[in-house]
């Protein structure tokens, strides 16, 4: 329990809820101690985890990103965990002749069945942490495509250094996402803010839209606001401010 809460940088309560929630939709057993035997490999589970976190929020900014998508539109989406809020809206919501390009495994088994999305996958070395296709042949991919509008989420952002990614290879494929869009949504919660990981993606100045929750504190919204930046902050899915 202990080593969860550390990699994951929550507390032992969070854990022990979200391992209550894995074992009612029956990705685990949980055993005496909070020790667990799962039914999946442990890569599937660090992803169902870190989707969980913060989770209304992620699905009120994906509820609010998905207005900005126009019929006929390509679109970018990255393997974030809000990123793919979007995929699954819009999968229950369609909207005619969009394409959407990804790297993301779970966006392209999300979208597969929907007949009025096109989904372009680019291909590449999976990365089993985040599920996602990385490398060169991915990142060639991403280069051959006009894309109208990129939604990216990140690790962390400040005004500083960034959006920042955890680790290299994730950053320099969301880089490329960057660059071969018109328009950059990033996607970005509130515990995202003030957080410097480990390689830049990108300056925060690149990005058109900003899109958080309401549990961002308005100062902090407003110096984004004063660089330029259109920030919108929602709050269940309603709004904004």
């Amino acid at each position: 329990m202990s080593r969860l809460a550390g990699t994951f940088q929550v507390t032992e309560e969070t854990i022990r809820r979200d391992l209550e929630l894995l074992e009612k939709d029956g990705y685990l057993t949980r055993t005496h101690g909070g020790a667990v035997k799962s039914s999946l490999d442990q890569q599937e589970i660090a992803f169902y985890i870190r989707n969980m976190r913060n989770r209304e929020e992620k699905e009120a900014i994906g509820r609010k990103s998905l207005e900005y998508i126009q019929p006929g539109e390509v679109i970018a989406l990255d393997a974030s965990t809000t990123a793919l809020q979007i995929a699954r809206l819009l999968k229950e919501n369609p909207i005619k002749d969009v394409v959407v390009i990804t790297h993301a495994l779970k966006v392209i088994m999300t979208l597969a069945e929907s007949p009025t999305i096109t989904v372009i996958s680019t291909g590449g070395v999976l990365e089993q942490r985040t599920m996602s296709f990385v490398g060169s042949l991915a990142e060639n991919a991403l280069s051959n495509y006009n894309i109208k509008k990129a939604f990216v989420s990140c690790k962390g952002v400040t005004l500083e250094e960034g959006i920042t990614e955890s680790t290299d290879v994730q950053a320099k494929i969301k880089e490329e996402i960057v660059k071969g869009a018109k328009e950059v949504f990033l996607l970005a919660d509130h515990d995202k803010f003030g957080q410097a990981a480990l390689a830049t993606v990108a300056p925060v100045t690149v990005v058109q839209k900003l899109i958080t929750d309401d549990k961002t504190p308005l100062p902090e919204i407003e110096r984004y606001r004063s660089e330029g930046i259109d920030v919108v902050a929602v709050d269940s899915g309603e709004g904004g401010r």
